[in-house]
């Protein structure tokens, strides 16, 4: 048996000194913190009650056509259609009331006026439209029930995986910052 014992050398090698750091920097703590304002956002949402306030709006127009109603638009200017085509015509009012800066009730009107006259071009005397007046407004509530049969919408609980998520981020975070990231919210985290 033969033994080769010359050493080989393939280039030249330079070494590198690098410093080490322990801990997270300035930049990885604020993108924590901006990620525990986001999931403790995440985290108190209650999507019920969004659609309770969302109801208790006023509506500040309806369009009915052949007596059925088939849109509104609520006293903040929020459009919703079901059966009706508007051709484009709401987004293009709404791009123009917030360009030349519309707000309140100044943007409802505007909104009822190019829609109405829409409405009236393409479907002519089948449209009829109701502008309310302050005060003796029907809510979205009401509305939204009677164009859309009265169903509540069901939301779906959050994942299991997306609660291990924030769990493993609320660890860490209490690893770093020395607290629950989420103290008071009541997370079901804990569960898991």
């Amino acid at each position: 048996m033969t033994t080769i014992s010359s050493p080989v050398t393939i280039g030249q090698q330079n070494r590198v000194q690098t410093e080490f750091k322990s801990g997270l920097d300035d930049f990885t703590k604020d993108l924590m913190v901006r990620q525990k304002e986001w999931l403790a956002k995440e985290l108190a949402h209650n999507p019920y009650e969004q659609v309770a306030a969302q109801n208790a709006q006023e509506v500040h127009t309806a369009f009915r056509m052949n007596g059925k109603l088939v849109g509104t638009i609520d006293e903040n200017g929020g459009f919703t259609a079901t059966g009706i085509s508007d051709g484009g015509a709401s987004q293009a009012a709404v791009a123009y009331a917030e360009k030349t800066g519309l707000k309140g009730a100044a943007y409802a009107d505007y909104l009822s006026q190019k829609l109405s006259q829409v409405f009236k071009e393409r479907y002519g005397a089948s449209v009829e439209v109701v502008t309310y007046e302050t005060g003796d407004r029907p809510t979205v509530g009401e509305m939204h029930s009677e164009m859309f049969g009265g169903v509540l919408p069901q939301f779906e609980a959050m994942s299991s995986d997306r609660m291990a998520y924030i769990r493993h981020f609320a660890q860490s975070y209490a690893q770093v910052f020395g607290e629950d990231p989420f103290a008071g919210l009541g997370t079901p985290y804990d569960d898991l």
